[in-house]
């Protein structure tokens, strides 16, 4: 059972120098990127960062004049719409004035002939009644009655003069909502050809903003790259891993369950075994891991600054593992999305453990706080010594 774990560790060990080992430098020489080039990223990485705010802002802005312009419209329509119906109603209302009106007239015009006719040609003439009274209290009440008819006509004239004037009001109330309509929709029409003109430029000026981004997109993309390769620490341990202490490791912990060993490594314990050891291209690492983070971290001498590259372990399959950086820190700042996908995209990433295992399949490598953990499955028991 002890050479069962003694062959875990190994291939555990292997395993942790083969992902690290994905970030071999075997890229372009590594390119002169002093504290300069540094302040210049640093510098354009702010200035893209507020460029970037304004044109979340402007995309915000204009997302709001889209909907105040659709607003304004979808009222522009409404309000057209009302027109046809207002002036129909104010149509039929003039209309109906106009019949009243005439109304009225032939009324008055009948109630004068009909007074006259009867006053002189009646059957009982009224001036026939009011002259055959007896006496004069006779004179008087033949008068009252004569007056009473006489009001009575007058009333039923009022009753159209009520309705004309009803009627007329109506139309100037028609009146007034056709011309306030009308001035609703020119200031509208107004408005809108305003919102159109200061939406253009507002989205004028998110075009320029996105083409100053662009172009200060691709001068941090250059030197990003450019101090990205100037790692040196980071390269020479990318490139010497093989040669690193692997087999002095001690795991913190280990544990088998059936066929399957889970195996620990404190930072503390990568730390002092692969950069404690006197050798100046290493001194600055170390290495930090947290839960699903695993992280290295060093001094870049020739930028003047530090670094951190933080990822997770993931199985790639047939005995292969990935490295799969998920952000990449130069001083605090992290590095462009284009720039880590130029760190992901490299093969080298991808490392082939199949013939490494030594009977053993890897099943898990992950990050938890303080400490790498492995397991490993062995699909049969070796033989005995």
């Amino acid at each position: 059972m002890n050479r069962a774990v003694r062959r875990g560790l190994f291939v555990v060990l292997t395993i942790a120098v083969g992902l690290l080992a994905a970030f071999d430098g075997s890229r372009a020489a590594n390119p002169v990127a002093g504290p300069a080039a540094l302040e210049g990223r640093n510098e354009a990485v702010n200035r893209l960062a507020g460029l970037n705010e304004q044109e979340r802002a402007l995309v915000a802005e204009l997302l709001d004049w889209d909907v105040r312009i659709e607003a304004a419209r979808q009222e522009h329509e409404r309000l057209t719409g009302e027109i046809p119906v207002v002036r129909q109603a104010l149509a039929d209302s003039e209309a109906g004035l106009q019949v009243t009106r005439e109304q009225l007239r032939a009324g008055r015009d009948r109630l004068g002939q009909w007074v006259n006719f009867l006053y002189r040609y009646g059957p009982v003439a009224y001036l026939e009644v009011i002259l055959s009274a007896v006496d004069f209290n006779d004179f008087v009440a033949r008068a009252e009655s004569v007056k009473t008819i006489i009001i009575g006509q007058v009333r039923l004239l009022e009753e159209v003069r009520d309705l004309q004037r009803h009627q007329e009001e109506q139309a100037e109330t028609l009146r007034q909502a056709q011309a306030g309509l009308t001035a609703k929709i020119t200031a509208l029409s107004q408005k809108l050809v305003e919102m159109d003109r200061d939406r253009a430029g507002r989205e004028a000026f998110l075009a320029d903003l996105r083409q100053q981004s662009t172009g200060l997109a691709d001068e941090v993309l250059q030197s990003e790259t450019v101090l990205y390769q100037s790692i040196t620490s980071l390269r020479y341990l990318l490139s010497h891993l093989n040669s690193l202490p692997w087999n002095s490791l001690s795991p913190e912990k280990f544990s088998l369950s059936g066929r399957g060993l889970r195996i620990e490594f404190a930072d503390q314990e990568i730390n002092k075994v692969f950069f404690g050891q006197d050798d100046p291209n290493l001194a600055s690492l170390s290495v930090r891991s947290s839960s699903g983070l695993f992280a290295i971290s060093g001094r870049a001498e020739a930028a003047g600054t530090d670094f951190r590259m933080e990822g997770a372990f993931v199985l790639d399959g047939d005995g292969k593992v990935r490295f799969q950086p998920a952000r990449v820190l130069l001083a605090g700042l992290p590095v462009t999305s284009e720039v880590l996908k130029y760190i992901a995209s490299e093969q080298s990433l991808s490392v082939d453990l199949g013939d490494r295992t030594r009977g053993y399949r890897l099943t898990d490598i992950r990050s938890e706080e303080g400490k790498l953990i492995v397991e490993l499955y062995q699909p049969s028991l070796p033989p005995g010594p």
